[in-house]
């Protein structure tokens, strides 16, 4: 009788755990990604991260297609998620082939003296946009940033004229109202008296005298952090037709007095002592006045996502055998979870990966440059506080239509 019990219980539990199986592999579906990266095999209720492919120079991203494009957060971004749902799921991505243009460069004068300018005006253009850089930051720093560039090719792709400068203290390296920090400076509202908005204004009516762009036009401008503060107060003060800020929440000031759509990109995990999560909920709480006010307002906030092992390839300069060496190293020595997201301050893993070269030999034969790039692509998985051109497409809709639909 005792080994009648015993065979029943072990049958018993044994066909319980098959069942659990059962049910955990019915819960269980697959996600292939065409020319992108995310496949795999994901349960109902997943949140599914998926990311295209390198874009060439040539190209800029089209969109995701696929019979259920409808799940994704936005088809027309190159990374973009969804809520996993109890099917099978196939996406593909569609590039746009673009002619690819360079910024021209140009020492012009400002109010006080010459600025470095880069620029770009295609023809029939369809606006003018002002890209405006965070603290610390130059002219030459952003339009040499691979996130910033992605977002000037969609630009020149759709009839943007581009115009890049740089704040008077990164032009003098210096800190001229001694707050510590080299930067665009929102105060005194001033267009003359304020020599960030008077140098703005100087080297515009330049390229309208030579008769490159008309004064019609209109006008808008994006920015990163203190750029993106920067980005609402230029816009209010000098009434253009849109303007974004990228990891920066503004102020309830502009919030209440400005007549300009105003688009807010964040990063989920804003770092900086300056943003932050209090800074996130200050940029939804500015957009939701703005919006109460009558005018147009979007607040969109990009979450962490897995690294996935050929992210350093994204620009092209890195091959896809170094960066599965990197992601391997970075796994081997335990800076990514179980499902591949970077564990922790994602500020303290590129420090490490920088100080503690004999764990990650893959980094020692890459330039300077390339070692910068692997480092913020590990914040901008992290959606830590940098430029990121995750919303680039939510961004040029924006500039285009503002809260209309796009005609």
């Amino acid at each position: 009788m005792a080994l009648f019990y015993f065979l029943l219980s072990f049958w018993f539990s044994h066909h319980t755990e098959d069942s659990r199986s059962a049910v955990i592999h019915r819960n269980m579906h697959h996600v292939t990604v065409v020319n992108g990266y995310g496949s795999g095999d994901y349960r109902v209720g997943d949140t599914v991260h998926i990311f295209s492919n390198t874009i060439k120079e040539n190209e800029i991203f089209g969109m995701w297609t696929g019979e259920d494009v409808s799940l994704l957060n936005s088809k027309d971004e190159w990374h973009t998620w969804f809520v996993m749902p109890d099917r099978d799921l196939t996406f593909n991505n569609r590039k746009i082939k673009i002619d690819p243009f360079e910024l021209k460069f140009e020492q012009i004068k400002g109010r006080d003296r010459l600025k470095p300018v880069y620029y770009f005006f295609p023809e029939r253009a369809i606006g003018i946009v002002y890209l405006l850089h965070g603290t610390m930051g130059t002219a030459r720093n952003l339009v040499t940033t691979f996130e910033w560039k992605q977002l000037i090719k969609s630009l020149g792709y759709y009839r943007f004229g581009i115009i890049v400068t740089e704040s008077e203290e990164s032009t003098l390296r210096k800190d001229l109202n001694n707050d510590g920090k080299i930067r665009w400076q929102m105060l005194p509202l001033d267009k003359s008296g304020n020599v960030d908005y008077a140098n703005l204004i100087a080297i515009t009516q330049t390229f309208e005298n030579r008769g490159v762009i008309d004064k019609g036009l209109p006008r808008y401008s994006v920015g990163m952090s203190n750029g993106g503060a920067f980005s609402t107060v230029l816009a209010m003060m000098n009434d253009f037709r849109a303007a974004v800020s990228y990891c920066a929440p503004s102020g309830a000031r502009v919030a209440s007095m400005t007549r300009v759509p105003v688009l807010f990109c964040m990063a989920g995990h804003d770092a900086n002592p300056a943003v932050g999560a209090k800074g996130n909920a200050e940029a939804l709480s500015n957009s939701q006045v703005i919006e109460g006010r009558g005018i147009c307002s979007r607040y969109l906030v990009k979450p962490a996502s897995p690294l996935y092992a050929e992210r350093f390839a994204r620009s092209g300069e890195i091959t896809l055998k170094q960066s599965a060496s990197i992601f391997n190293e970075l796994k081997a020595n335990g800076y990514l979870d179980d499902q591949n997201y970077i564990k922790g301050d994602a500020a303290s893993v590129t420090k490490a990966m920088n100080s503690r070269a004999g764990l990650f030999p893959s980094l020692r034969g890459l330039t300077p440059a390339l070692r910068r790039f692997v480092n913020d692509q590990i914040l901008l998985s992290a959606s830590d506080h940098k430029m990121f051109s995750d919303f680039t497409a939510s961004t040029i809709r924006f500039l285009r239509s503002q809260c209309a639909d796009p005609s």
